[in-house]
């Protein structure tokens, strides 16, 4: 992934880790995924996507429609 900026991608790795805690996801899937969603955000300028679209393909990798 080329690397845009850094801001957020700690966020949202974390934001991720509590939501597979939540979840009952296992350790492997939830870094996996925690990882998945981080590399996204540091492909994109600032923390917060304008385009809501920006989760989708997450949303859909992950089931979580």
């Amino acid at each position: 992934a080329d690397v845009v900026d850094t801001v957020g991608a700690g966020d949202a790795f974390a934001s991720i880790i509590v939501l597979g805690l939540m979840e009952g996801w296992s350790l492997s899937i939830a870094l996996q995924r925690a990882q998945d969603l981080a590399g996204r955000v540091v492909g994109q300028r600032g923390a917060t996507p304008s385009d809501a679209g920006f989760y989708n393909p997450i949303r859909n990798t992950w089931d979580m429609t």
